[in-house]
C-alpha cells in the first residue's frame, strides 16, 4: 500500500501541496494578528512545522506520530487559528489572563521548550530502534482462529454490544459524569478497561490474524472494529471516537505496508469514509445526549424516579430546570457545537498562557500539590482553584442531581512547568517521552510484530499524555491497564500463535 503515498500519486501530492499552501496562508495570518514578538511566533511556527513533519518521517513510531498531532493541534493550530480567524479569546479556560504581548511570548517559550524533546529523543531513539522495511507474515495455518473465523468475530461483535449497553444501562463510565450506582471495583474497573481500549485491543488481534492467515482480509472485520470503537465512544457519551479509529487505520497502513500488500487501495480509502461518518454521527448524537445528562440532568432525575426518592424535585432549582427544558437544539445548532469543537477542545495553549501569567506562583511545592490532588465531587480542580478558573463551572450547583463533574486539564507541557522551572520541564518531557515510546516497542514485540497494536498503544499513551493534569497519581490505573494488556498479550501470543 506504499502506492497511496509515493509521489506519483497526483491526488495526493495535489493535497499534501494544498496542506502545505494552507499552513503557509494561515502562518502569514498568524504573524499578522499575533501581538507579542513577531520574531517569537515565527519561531513557534518553524518548530510546529518541523513537528509535522517528525510525525510522519519514515523511521517515526506511533507513539511520536500521534503525541506530536496532538501537541500541534493543541498548539499551533489551536492558538493561530483563535488569533487570526475568531475574535481572539480563548473561550476553553483561561481564567483572569490579560491577553499582554509579554505573557503571549512567554507562553510561546513554555510550549517551544516542552515540544523539543519529543523531537530530540525520537532522533535519538532511531538510532537504536526502528521499525523494519519488511515484516515477515506468519505461515503456520494450523489455528484455532483459521477454524472458527466467523464465530469468533461474530462473538466479538456480541461481546462489543452487550458491554456497550451495559454501560450506558447502568451508567458505569461516562465522560463528564459521575458514577450514580455503586458497583464493584473490579467489574466497573473492567468494563471502563475495555471500553477505552481492552475491547480495541482485541479487535487489533483479529485484524492481525487475516493478515496473516488469509490472503484476502475479511471486510466485516475491520467494519466492525470501527463500530466497536463507535459504539464504546457513544456508550460512554464521549466524542473521541476519532482517535482510536485512527489509530486502527494507521496501523492497517503501516502493518499492509511492510508486508505483502492484501488490501486494495480502494478499500483502505472506503474504511477512511466509513470512519468519518461514525465520528459525525458520534458527535451529533453525543451533543443530543449532553445536552440532557449535563444540563438537565436526566440521568440523574431518572435513577432518583426509579429508586423511589419522591421528594428529589424539591431540592432542583426549578425555574432553572424549566429553562433548559425549553431550549431548543436544533440540527444547526448542533453542528455549529462540532466547529467550535474542531477549533477550541484540544488541549494545550490554554493552560501554558495561564500558567506564563502566573509564573510567580510556580514552585516545586505547586507542582507537589498538583502531583497530589484527590478527587472532590461538586468543587473546582486543583487547577482551576489555584489558577482563578473557578468560573468554569464543571459541576451542577443549581441541580444537585446532575452528577456532572467536568475537568479543565493542563497538559503534560504545563503541568510539568508548575515547577516555574524550564529544565524540569525540558528533562521530564524527556523522561515521558522515553517511557511512551518504550511502551510501545514492547507492544510490537510481545504482540509478534503487530503493528495495529502497537498503533493503538502509542496512541493511547500520546491521548493521555496531551490530557494530562487532573488527578495526576491515578495514572498508575491506566499504566497499569495498558501493562495488563500487554502481559495478556504476551502469553496469548506465546502460546496460541507459532511462528
Amino acid at each position: 500500500m506504499s502506492y497511496l503515498l509515493k509521489k506519483k500519486n497526483k491526488l495526493l501530492k495535489v493535497i499534501r501541496n494544498t496542506i502545505y499552501i494552507i499552513f503557509f496562508l494561515t502562518s502569514i495570518f498568524g504573524t499578522y494578528n499575533y501581538t507579542g514578538n513577531k520574531f517569537l511566533y515565527l519561531l513557534f511556527t518553524i518548530t510546529n512545522l518541523y513537528l509535522i513533519s517528525f510525525a510522519f518521517r519514515k523511521k517515526a513510531i506511533f507513539f511520536e506520530t500521534f503525541f506530536s498531532l496532538l501537541l500541534f493541534l493543541g498548539y499551533w493550530f489551536k492558538f493561530t487559528m483563535i488569533i487570526s480567524f475568531t475574535d481572539g479569546v480563548f473561550r476553553e479556560g483561561v481564567g483572569n489572563f490579560d491577553y499582554s504581548s509579554n505573557n503571549f511570548d512567554y507562553g510561546l517559550i513554555i510550549s517551544i521548550i516542552g515540544i523539543i524533546p519529543l523531537i530530540l529523543f525520537g532522533h535519538i531513539r532511531e538510532r537504536f530502534f526502528y521499525y523494519p522495511d519488511k515484516i515477515n507474515l506468519i505461515k503456520n495455518h494450523n489455528n484455532f482462529f483459521v477454524k472458527y473465523r466467523k464465530n469468533i468475530i461474530f462473538l466479538f461483535l456480541a461481546l462489543v454490544l452487550t458491554i456497550s449497553i451495559i454501560n450506558a444501562y447502568f451508567q458505569i463510565y461516562q465522560k463528564g459524569l459521575l458514577p450514580i450506582n455503586e458497583i464493584n471495583f473490579f467489574f466497573s474497573g473492567t468494563i471502563k478497561w475495555l471500553l477505552l481500549f481492552g475491547l480495541t485491543s482485541i479487535s487489533t488481534v483479529l485484524i492481525f490474524l487475516e493478515y496473516n492467515y488469509f490472503k484476502k482480509i475479511f471486510n466485516l472485520t475491520i467494519f466492525i472494529s470501527l463500530l466497536e470503537v463507535f459504539l464504546s465512544s457513544l456508550s460512554m457519551i464521549s466524542r473521541g471516537m476519532i482517535f482510536n479509529s485512527s489509530a486502527i487505520l494507521y496501523g492497517i497502513y503501516k502493518y499492509n505496508k511492510k508486508t505483502e500488500k492484501i488490501m486494495k487501495k480502494e478499500n483502505f480509502y472506503i474504511y477512511i469514509f466509513i470512519t468519518i461518518v461514525f465520528f459525525y454521527l458520534s458527535v451529533m448524537m453525543v451533543n443530543t445526549i449532553r445536552t440532557n445528562y449535563f444540563y438537565v440532568g436526566k440521568s440523574a432525575i431518572e435513577t432518583k424516579k426509579e429508586t423511589g426518592e419522591k421528594k428529589f424535585s424539591e431540592n432542583i432549582d426549578q425555574k432553572y430546570l424549566e429553562e433548559i427544558k425549553s431550549r431548543e437544539f436544533n440540527f444547526l445548532d448542533l453542528n455549529n457545537e462540532v466547529f467550535y469543537l474542531i477549533i477550541n477542545r484540544w488541549v494545550g495553549i490554554d493552560s501554558t498562557l495561564v500558567v506564563s501569567q502566573n509564573k510567580d506562583m510556580l514552585s516545586k511545592n505547586l507542582f507537589l500539590l498538583a502531583l497530589n490532588e484527590k478527587p472532590k465531587k461538586n468543587h473546582p480542580t486543583f487547577y482551576e482553584k489555584t489558577f482563578f478558573l473557578e468560573d468554569v463551572k464543571t459541576y451542577n450547583e443549581k441541580n444537585p442531581y446532575v452528577n456532572v463533574k467536568g475537568n479543565t486539564l493542563t497538559g503534560v507541557i504545563s503541568f510539568l512547568f508548575f515547577t516555574g522551572s524550564f529544565i524540569f520541564l525540558f528533562s521530564g518531557m524527556l523522561i515521558l517521552v522515553a517511557i511512551g515510546s518504550l511502551i510501545e516497542i514492547i507492544s510490537y514485540k510481545f504482540s509478534k510484530s503487530n503493528l495495529i497494536f502497537a498503533s493503538l498503544i502509542g496512541q493511547i499513551i500520546a491521548f493521555r499524555y496531551i490530557h494530562f493534569g487532573y488527578l495526576p497519581k491515578q495514572s498508575y490505573l491506566l499504566f497499569g491497564s495498558i501493562i495488563l494488556t500487554l502481559i495478556i498479550m504476551y502469553i496469548f501470543m506465546k502460546k496460541f500463535i507459532k511462528n
